[in-house]
């Protein structure tokens, strides 16, 4: 036996071994993506680099022997310098997506592309799984949900975006309906009690999450149903309640309780929970308190309503009569459509949406300004009301046109009055929907937690901790309002920070999503505006699905749901859209671990590309040649099991592995289905079909290893052919 130093600590190596092997042997990492322990060395991907005393620059690993006496340093400076370039060399000529950019796009990282792939085969069980493990709200989201996750739909390219929440909504129907519907499995008790304050989409997550690891959830709910925003800020038409209130007792049936009309702060605080015997504290307790018009007079008119209370007292079915009146709503969000368009739906004469810029600066969904026109809301735009006053019934409100000047901070134009155009106009009721805050009264001796200068919560962005230990916070408190998915995966980042507390781990620990902005995601393009169209030019132009909807006519006067939802034809018909941009490899690609590990920049060493087509000519075998980095792993294994498929071809940046003569894979006679290509693939070029197994099971195991022998995976694919 040799001995040998690494990184300070004495070890023995055997003779004629490699530095790489010695190390991997005694268990100290070192990073590679070319080595096979089937194979020789190769020293193709040069990110093995070690520093050796009395030896000059960064060796490979992989190609020096140990040596009697060798002091081996596998991390410094100057090494992780050198991974970083080759690792940046690498990626600048790897094409495509790790991750499809709507699943990067989501802010609860739901697996788009997976679900819409199990709705696509028929799977709707397995989609609707795979959706509540980031999303307990899918029913919910599915009709509401903003769809940021489609403005990065590839397929915007093409003929049009893929319909992802209609599809979402398609799939947790159908599990809504089901006796019983899906439900994880819960683990054993763990004797700790979490307590939530707010029933709204933050709390109902974080409380799906924990009920899961087997702690004890109870939730107090200020208002008298839960759902909050949900119930009380989305109209019935958008989200029946009767839905909402089924999907919620899914939630509930994991044993979780809820307590209504409880004010925080007042019917329960901190140290009564604490005494009750809860472990960890949630507030979630929303943004539901409107801003007001903010201008002269708007203090004496009873008239002048506010965006969030007037939506809730439609809820609770105690609005103002609207029936033959003239009503004004003000602002260009999502709020104010929802206002307009449920007013009218209570018998208006008219309805205005005042807002101070264009339509084309409305902060509001697409859908929904184009759904309050096609109800017959009338836009006033370039408008901005500056004074109000009551005159008996009726509400004065003093008007001025608005000009586009340059643009402010958020980047849009600044509205700017335009001189003389004052005006008044006569309305029976104004809406003020111009942006909530939330109500933080509780907050006092007995829960003195932190607020920022927006007057929201302030919490640790991956714990969800407060500045007091063991109480949480999640949602709209603490982003200001925002979206209900964004509120939602505050509530599972919540619960899973929750949850190791409880458990007396430290919290710090929590590791990121694969899929969130702290992992290196490899991107075909940084916008879809910059994707090179002609590799999307083999791809079929298939219209999207509209959604089938209610007429104007059959919208008047009531609040039925207007969206109609998906047939099974027709899910399958828009899932069948989908390009599947996010690679098949993601969760095991060596190179994308690699390059989160050493900061790797996919644009540092950018150059020109040399885009190829997928080959699916293979029957098991999914080739893509963009994510080939030219390890020779494919080619040197099917050397090894005697075949000699694969080769390489070209020189320099236009190297590529191919079969003989080029042709496509399937087409190779040698071909014998053995696998041994795939399971050493250290990236995404070579993957098995989906719904498809290898002959095989030449798969990789959890640390990068071959599960089997080269001679093995050969004898089982002859034999399996015999």
């Amino acid at each position: 036996m040799l001995h040998i130093t690494i990184n300070g600590r004495p070890y023995q190596a055997v003779p004629n071994q490699t530095v790489l092997d010695a190390c991997r042997e005694n268990n100290v990492f070192i990073p590679t993506l070319c080595h096979d322990p089937r194979l020789n060395p190769f020293g193709s991907c040069m990110i093995c680099r070690v520093e050796i005393e009395g030896q000059r620059g960064v060796p490979l690993a992989c190609a020096t022997a140990v040596a009697d006496g060798m002091v081996i340093t596998t991390e410094s400076e100057a090494i992780n310098a050198a991974r970083k370039t080759c690792l940046e060399l690498l990626v600048s000529q790897h094409y495509g997506d790790c991750t499809a950019p709507c699943m990067l796009e989501c802010p609860a990282h739901m697996d788009v592309q997976g679900y819409i792939a199990h709705i696509a085969n028929g799977r709707y069980e397995d989609a609707i799984r795979l959706m509540k493990e980031t999303n307990p709200l899918p029913v919910v989201c599915g009709r509401i949900c903003t769809r940021i996750c489609e403005t990065k739909c590839r397929r915007r390219n093409l003929e049009g975006t893929l319909g992802i929440a209609y599809l979402k909504r398609f799939a947790a129907d159908i599990d809504l309906a089901k006796k019983p519907p899906y439900l994880p499995e819960v683990l054993p008790s763990t004797g700790k009690k979490a307590a939530i304050i707010g029933a709204g989409p933050a709390g109902l997550s974080a409380a799906w999450y924990l009920a899961q690891k087997g702690h004890a959830v109870t939730i107090y709910e200020r208002q008298e149903h839960p759902g909050g925003m949900l119930r009380y800020g989305i109209p019935s038409y958008r989200m029946p309640r009767e839905t909402l209130d089924a999907e919620i007792g899914i939630i509930q049936s994991l044993g979780v309780e809820i307590y209504y009309n409880v004010d925080f702060g007042k019917d329960i605080t901190v140290e009564s929970l604490k005494a009750a015997g809860f472990d960890a504290i949630l507030l979630a307790v929303g943004s539901q308190v409107g801003y007001p018009l903010g201008v002269a007079g708007e203090e004496n008119c009873p008239h002048v309503l506010r965006g969030v209370d007037f939506l809730g007292a439609v809820t609770r079915g105690v609005q103002p009569d609207f029936t033959g009146k003239r009503i004004a709503v003000v602002g260009g969000g999502n709020t104010a459509m929802d206002c307009a368009r449920t007013s009218m739906r209570l018998g208006v004469e008219r309805v205005d949406l005042i807002y101070r810029r264009t339509v084309a600066e409305m902060p509001a969904d697409d859908m929904e300004i184009e759904e309050s026109q096609h109800e017959g809301v009338q836009f006033a735009i370039l408008t901005n009301p500056i004074g109000v006053s009551q005159s008996g019934d009726m509400v004065n409100l003093e008007l001025t046109k608005m000009e586009l000047g340059e643009p402010d901070a958020s980047g849009r134009r600044r509205p700017q009055p335009v001189a003389g155009s004052e005006h008044m106009v006569e309305y029976d009721y104004v809406i003020s929907a111009i942006g909530q805050t939330q109500d933080l009264s509780f907050i006092g001796p007995d829960c003195p937690v932190e607020t920022d200068r927006w007057d929201c919560l302030t919490a640790d962005r991956h714990t969800m901790m407060t500045s007091m230990d063991g109480i949480f916070a999640a949602g709209d408190a603490v982003s200001g309002p925002q979206t209900a998915i964004l509120a939602i995966a505050g509530g599972k980042r919540a619960a899973e920070a929750m949850d190791r507390y409880m458990a007396g781990e430290p919290i710090a620990a929590i590791s990121h999503a694969m899929t969130g902005p702290d992992f290196y995601n490899h991107v075909r393009a940084k916008d879809n505006a910059d994707i090179d169209v002609e590799t999307l030019a083999d791809v079929e132009r298939v219209e999207k699905v509209p959604m089938p909807v209610l007429t104007e006519a059959q919208r008047r006067n009531n609040f039925n749901e207007v969206e109609l939802g998906f047939s099974e034809e027709e899910a399958k018909r828009e899932a069948a859209r989908c390009l599947a941009c996010g690679c098949a490899d993601v969760d095991e690609c060596k190179l994308r671990q690699y390059a989160t590990v050493y900061g790797a920049d996919q644009f540092a060493l950018a150059g020109d590309l040399t885009i190829h087509p997928i080959d699916e000519s293979h029957a098991y075998i999914q080739r893509d040649r963009n994510k080939c980095i030219l390890c020779g792993r494919c080619v040197r294994i099917c050397i090894a099991a005697e075949q000699g498929v694969l080769g390489f071809v070209g020189r320099g940046f236009d190297t590529t592995v191919e079969p003989s003569f080029s042709m496509p894979l399937g087409e190779e006679k040698n071909c014998i289905d053995c696998g041994l290509c795939v399971s050493t693939c250290p990236v995404g070029a070579l993957t098995p079909k989906a719904d498809v197994n290898l002959p095989t099971t030449a798969y990789l195991d959890a640390d990068g290893f071959s599960i089997t022998s080269i001679a093995d995976a050969v004898a089982q694919a002859k034999a399996k052919r015999v």
